[in-house]
């Protein structure tokens, strides 16, 4: 594992130089910006509550974290916006948030300077939510309903590409689906690819959004939530308390700029890390 807060030579200019999070976007549970999410922290907020997404009263857990008081689709044009996973609008929404942190002018960028931003996304389900919604039409007699994309938009891999589309980025883009680690592995990978010359700017990070009746269900069969603060939900996440009995889900979105300290100074972007 390397230290990234050792210096280290670039590939391209051979000075020695830091990697540093220069940008920062976000859309929870505890709120839908950096001050936000900070201020619920600080406050020790709750950003659990009984699931709105859907009528919850059949499952014996009926509690989650539901990214509220923004709608992601916003983003989108109308006819686009059946065609899109929730987990993709949720990425896109916060990547937007980032990008503008860490001062990046796209408009002013070459080709060239775009086949050297890469996208380095996390993520456990991807699209599960999307495709779900997807069979609901099937099952139903509605085919006609269903979308046209079901089959790329569930496809866990088209979630980064979905980021460089949105903002025109040419380097490369890679999904790492670990299970509860993708997003810290993402990050880990992002760093990577500027510590060895292979990006001079990377957007990472890691999103999901798995409130949909099936995928709960599915949790609900494995016994790993809990499901004794349906009548008090902002109790339910407690995991260093004594009498913790399962996890809750959640959905969100958090995406980081990552880049030399020497990229991000010459912008005048903030260095978070």
């Amino acid at each position: 594992m390397y230290d990234f807060s050792v210096p280290f030579f670039s590939s391209r200019n051979r000075r020695p130089d830091r990697i540093v999070i220069s940008g920062f976007g976000c859309l929870t549970p505890l709120g839908n910006s950096r001050d936000e999410l900070w201020s619920g922290f600080r406050n020790a907020h709750s950003g659990i509550r009984r699931i709105s997404a859907f009528d919850p009263s059949r499952f014996p857990v009926q509690i989650a974290g539901q990214v509220r008081g923004i709608d992601p689709y916003d983003f989108f044009h109308t006819k686009e916006r059946p065609h899109v996973s929730r987990s993709a609008a949720l990425a896109i929404a916060a990547a937007r948030q980032a990008i503008e942190d860490a001062k990046l002018n796209l408009e002013t960028l070459t080709v060239e300077d775009r086949r050297r931003i890469g996208v380095v996304l996390g993520s456990g389900g991807g699209g599960l939510e999307f495709t779900e919604r997807q069979y609901e039409h099937w099952f139903r007699g509605e085919p006609k309903k269903a979308s046209v994309y079901t089959i790329p938009t569930s496809t866990i891999g088209t979630l980064s590409s979905e980021i460089s589309m949105a903002f025109r980025l040419h380097g490369s883009s890679h999904v790492v689906s670990t299970g509860c680690t993708s997003s810290t592995d993402a990050l880990f990978y992002a760093s990577d690819a500027v510590l060895n010359g292979r990006a001079d700017i990377v957007v990472t990070g890691g999103v999901d959004a798995p409130l949909a009746p099936g995928i709960l269900a599915g949790f609900c069969l494995m016994r790993i939530l809990t499901e004794s603060w349906n009548d008090r939900p902002e109790l339910g996440s407690r995991p260093f308390s004594s009498d913790r009995d399962g996890f809750v889900l959640g959905e969100g979105a958090w995406i980081y700029v990552v880049e030399t300290e020497r990229s991000a100074r010459s912008r005048g972007a903030p260095i978070y890390a």
